[in-house]
């Protein structure tokens, strides 16, 4: 099968759509600062504003035991087509 134009356009992460969407659907994605893993993205969290994601729970550690709470302020990047989230060192954690 050949991919048309048409076909690239429906996929978003070939689209305008910015930060603030990837945030929302960044479940699964690899955190990372410039130097160093983090872990993976369990779940997002909303405060006030359940328009706008608070925070990123991020399973660390080994076998990802711990749960860390990184601020959206923290990130630096996301790259959807790499399925990663780049923060920044070290991230500022908030209480769980």
């Amino acid at each position: 099968m050949v991919s048309t134009p048409e076909d690239e356009s429906l996929d978003p992460r070939r689209s305008s759509y910015g930060r603030e969407y990837w945030l929302r659907r960044c479940e699964g994605f690899l955190v990372e600062t410039r130097t160093k893993r983090i872990g993976r993205v369990d779940g997002i969290r909303y405060g006030a504003s359940q328009d706008e994601p608070e925070a990123i729970a991020v399973r660390a550690g080994r076998f990802g035991r711990r749960l860390l709470l990184v601020s959206v302020e923290d990130v630096q990047r996301v790259d959807p087509d790499r399925r990663r989230i780049v923060v920044r060192d070290p991230p500022r954690l908030m209480p769980a």
